[in-house]
């Protein structure tokens, strides 16, 4: 077989990636669904403050609590959302048509075909209004940070939108942010604090690729669940108390093999590069190369290496990849470690098209010197710049909404969607307990893991459905950004998600 091959579909409701150090269909098939085939398939309190600013600073977000003031700020760049997508197919694929979309009757409110909510009308739902606290453990300083600070704010965003309107089932947020250095012991320092003096009942939207396995076992043994989070782990598909509202690992490293092999390059000659610091970048060795997943996809691969985050120059790469005849290449990096791999292939006269991660680049990414071609796999739907009839989907716009008062003041980069995500898939559990009782407890919210069936939060993920007791499957799909020429980051497929079967 010589490419992956793809069907068009739809993404009507509906609708992986590896972190920011490591990026994040059977052989070198996949597949492209409608919602309601995908669903067949898958058989603080925070309102704005009198006189503040209505940009949404952690201050401003009814209910949100800085833990940590002397974490760095956010810095995503400005995006330049509204540009046109791409409508012609690229090699190795067909072009999806752009999705239609449902409204939801109900904010996070899961819908299936004929726009039928699954959820409950509010007034049948139980709640005793007592506020609920919920921590956000999360890599805000050291490598990870950069690019995944935005995420914390998406997380605030939602925190905003709900307390705005009265709060979950009747529970206002109360959203403690902590960062842990991405340091594993000082996460899990962090949890035993969130949950022995906080009070908090989950630990919600942490952006911990580094220390969620560091918390991993405390909360296990607790009882207390992670719900939805940076999805870069193979934390996150590892235990009963972890739910992760997009695809696995596997499926991360999957899409990156998959749009180099449609991507446009000249030809299948792929190039591959991962780092040394995290167990994540590991993991992307064994998948691209030991798994085969390049060659799945139809690829070649002419080069790999290891790296280092701190290497400052990527010369030598870049002349070897130029050598060998690279036309697309994958580098498991945070965004200035690829600025800097782009400076120096740019120097060499070396412009690959980069097949990249979320957490990998800024919205000003494609400006940076050559770096101007990019096609970005994201584990949950794009992050702006969706058009047509896919943009006035209500959830997606409930973010955007959302996101622009309370995010923080700036656009929103690729983080911030993965954390308001997070936060919609705890609503979701949030609203489960509240059909059968009033009050809000983490056995409470573990249990209501199972009224989670084909579950697309508005629109937002591929569909999930959880067990109580039981790890989080993988979704097994994504969707796509793209770059050309140095212009913005535009939406090929709208909110239509690419699938692996």
């Amino acid at each position: 077989m010589s490419g992956p091959r793809f069907r068009a579909f739809p993404a009507a409701l509906a609708p992986a990636l590896a972190s920011v150090l490591a990026l994040a269909l059977l052989a070198g098939c996949g597949t492209r669904l409608t919602q309601d085939e995908l669903v067949a398939m898958n058989g603080g309190a925070v309102t704005t403050v009198p006189g503040a600013d209505p940009a949404g600073t952690a201050a401003d977000v009814p209910g949100a609590v800085q833990a940590d003031p002397g974490a760095p700020a956010p810095d995503p760049n400005a995006a330049a959302p509204g540009a046109q997508p791409v409508a012609t197919p690229v090699a190795g694929g067909t072009a999806a048509k752009p999705g239609t979309t449902t409204a939801t009757t109900a904010p996070g409110a899961s819908t299936s075909g004929g726009g039928k909510s699954s959820r409950p009308a509010t007034a049948a739902l139980k709640t005793d209004n007592k506020p609920l606290t919920i921590c956000s453990i999360s890599e805000m300083g050291g490598p990870a940070g950069a690019a995944l600070a935005q995420g914390v704010n998406g997380m605030q965003a939602w925190v905003g939108d709900v307390n705005s309107r009265g709060g979950v089932a009747g529970h206002q947020i109360r959203l403690v942010v902590k960062d842990s250095g991405s340091d594993p012991n000082v996460a899990l320092s962090h949890a035993r604090a969130c949950v022995e003096n906080e009070g908090a009942v989950a630990i919600v939207g942490s952006m911990a690729p580094f220390t969620s396995r560091g918390m991993m076992g405390y909360l296990q043994s607790k009882g207390v669940p992670a719900i939805g989070g940076d999805c870069g782990s193979s934390a996150w598909n590892d235990s009963p108390v972890m739910f992760n509202q997009c695809p696995a690992v596997a499926t991360n490293y999957w899409s990156l093999a998959a749009e180099a092999a449609r991507s446009g390059a000249q030809n299948k000659k792929f190039g591959f590069l991962y780092c040394q610091e995290a167990q994540t970048c590991a993991e992307g060795k064994r998948f691209m190369i030991d798994e085969k997943f390049v060659a799945q996809n139809g690829l070649e691969l002419a080069y790999s290496k290891q790296f280092s985050l701190t290497q400052l120059d990527f010369t030598s790469e870049c002349s070897a990849m130029k050598s060998a005849g690279v036309t697309a290449v994958t580098i498991v990096a945070d965004p200035s470690a690829l600025q800097r791999m782009g400076q120096s292939c740019s120097r060499q006269g070396f412009n690959p098209i980069y097949v990249l991660s979320y957490a990998s680049v800024y919205p000003d990414t494609p400006t940076k010197a050559g770096l101007a071609n990019i096609r970005l796999a994201l584990p949950v739907v794009p992050f702006c710049c969706v058009t047509g009839a896919d943009a006035e989907n209500e959830t997606f716009q409930r973010y955007l909404t959302s996101f622009q008062r309370y995010g923080g003041g700036k656009e929103p980069g690729p983080a911030a969607i993965i954390g308001f995500t997070a936060g919609l898939l705890f609503e979701r559990f949030v609203l489960g307990v509240a059909e059968t009782t009033p009050t809000v407890s983490s056995a409470a919210l573990l249990k209501a893991a199972g009224g989670l069936k084909k579950e697309t939060l508005g629109g937002m993920v591929a569909p999930i459905t959880l067990t109580p007791g039981q790890k989080t499957p993988d979704t097994k799909c994504w969707s796509v950004m793209e770059a050309r020429n140095g212009g913005a980051f535009t939406t090929p497929y709208g909110l239509t998600m690419s699938c692996r079967k």
